[in-house]
């Protein structure tokens, strides 16, 4: 690992390996019921229960976009460029951003069940809502806390 940017080399490497893969996971499957094209009910079952991602497209464009974001990081720092820091930073600075608008939309879905008692969210469960931005959000989270003093202009 190159200097003391080690962990944030590695970091952007896994961070934007999981978005881009997450990402591209929920594009083709929301594209794929947008276009009436049904995956393998256990596969479906997989991809929405255990990895909870959602089938919608343009939240797998966010992914994409994000972990994009992540991997240039990564291929600028580990050739040795200090300036790919800046793009791991601002990965997480829009892993966090998107990670806060879901879970303001998992809120208001905990609202619309427990105040307003709507039928439609009958069978509804906070894990219903519950998606990639969210979990890998709390991951940047983690690394921004760990990181937070070392944002500077010459890091």
């Amino acid at each position: 690992m190159k200097g003391n940017n080690g962990h944030k080399i590695l970091f952007a490497l896994l961070m934007g390996t999981v978005y881009t893969l997450f990402g591209l996971i929920q594009l083709i499957t929301g594209s794929s019921r947008s276009l009436g094209i049904s995956a393998p009910e256990t596969l479906s079952r997989f991809i929405t229960d255990v990895l909870f991602i959602p089938p919608d497209a343009i939240g797998g464009f966010v992914l994409v976009l994000v972990g994009s974001v992540f991997i240039y990081g990564f291929a600028e720092l580990h050739s040795g460029k200090n300036e790919g820091i800046a793009y791991v930073y601002v990965g997480i600075l829009l892993s966090l951003i998107f990670a806060g608008i879901y879970i303001l939309a998992a809120f208001g879905n905990v609202l619309e069940f427990y105040l307003l008692r709507n039928e439609a969210f009958a069978d509804w469960s906070i894990l219903d809502d519950l998606r990639p931005e969210i979990y890998l959000g709390a991951v940047s989270l983690i690394a921004y806390l760990q990181w937070k003093d070392h944002f500077d202009i010459e890091n």
